[in-house]
């Protein structure tokens, strides 16, 4: 009976531990969600043009100057080419759908679409993010002819959730990404796999530096982590 009470104790002190670094880490994020800027850039005689779309990784959540976000590192990639950026914080493959269907009539020279951690937190049905993320592709593809989708990494790598959480969302980023896998190909849509097991995770290996304070967004050393495997997707010129 002892043991038993001791047991309990210590299991109690674990989950009250990790509950307030959890609450705390969710406070920190929220901070960097609403001082977030998006990087765009509006050249109104630039025939390049991007849409960068999607969730706070598109926004660029996390990075210490919009310059440093994805968005802004392709922006130094392509320095003649008019940006839109419409990421949004907290945006799921379904937010990005309805994004799309006020975009008819208008075209790209390089989509890029950051989606799928918020459906992978959020335990978004397989079958809706399927059949979401099949529209999402199908519209971006009769906006441009380069469309690239970028993956989040293993969510499940973040030190923000406590165990056992890290495992069922690693599994869950393992079934998103084999969703993303199978339609890129279907559409013939570049996909940046950015998923890694945890052994292998720079993000997992060095929190403190490829995590921002809250230890879910991306830091600058992330983003730029990202996006060295992102550009090799990206075409020498646009057109």
């Amino acid at each position: 009976m002892k043991i038993f009470l001791f047991t309990l104790t210590l299991l109690l002190i674990y989950v009250a531990i990790e509950y307030l670094k959890t609450s705390n880490l969710i406070r920190i994020g929220e901070a960097l969600a609403r001082t977030a800027v998006p990087f765009s850039r509006d050249l109104n005689l630039s025939d390049e043009r991007i849409l960068v779309i999607g969730d706070s990784t598109a926004v660029g959540t996390g990075a210490s100057s919009p310059e440093t976000s994805l968005a802004g590192l392709l922006g130094k990639r392509y320095p003649n080419a008019a940006i839109d950026n419409l990421g949004v914080n907290g945006a799921k493959i379904a937010d990005v759908k309805e994004q799309f269907k006020t975009l008819k009539g208008k075209r790209y020279s390089l989509i890029e679409i950051h989606i799928g951690g918020n459906d992978i937190v959020r335990h978004t049905d397989l079958a809706d993010v399927e059949e979401d993320l099949r529209e999402v592709l199908v519209m971006a593809n009769t906006l441009s002819d380069q469309v690239i989708l970028v993956s989040c990494g293993n969510v499940g790598t973040s030190v923000l959730f406590p165990y056992p959480s890290r495992w069922a969302f690693t599994k869950r980023t393992r079934e998103v990404r084999e969703i993303f896998i199978k339609l890129s190909q279907e559409l013939a849509v570049d996909y940046v796999d950015l998923f890694h097991e945890a052994a292998e995770d720079p993000f997992a290996k060095d929190p403190n530096k490829y995590y921002a304070e809250d230890l879910f967004h991306p830091s600058d050393e992330g983003y730029q982590f990202w996006f060295d495997q992102i550009q090799i997707f990206y075409p020498p010129k646009l057109s």
